[in-house]
């Protein structure tokens, strides 16, 4: 089981997939059902929707 926050990587929250089991902070966990990405000028925006519940990431994007 990951545990997904705002400081792990983003290249580790692209990896996930439906089927992977996931927890939070909070311990909230499940097993993925569905994973939404939204992408905005300033941050990544994850979505992930389980068996029950969902869990959300937010990433800063990196600006060089």
């Amino acid at each position: 089981m990951i545990t997904v926050n705002d400081q792990l990587p983003t290249s580790t929250l692209l990896e996930l997939k439906t089927g992977d089991a996931i927890k939070n902070e909070n311990n909230q966990s499940g097993v993925i059902e569905l994973i939404e990405i939204t992408e905005t000028d300033e941050f990544l925006m994850f979505r992930f929707v389980l068996t029950e519940g969902e869990i959300s990431v937010r990433k800063l994007k990196q600006v060089c």
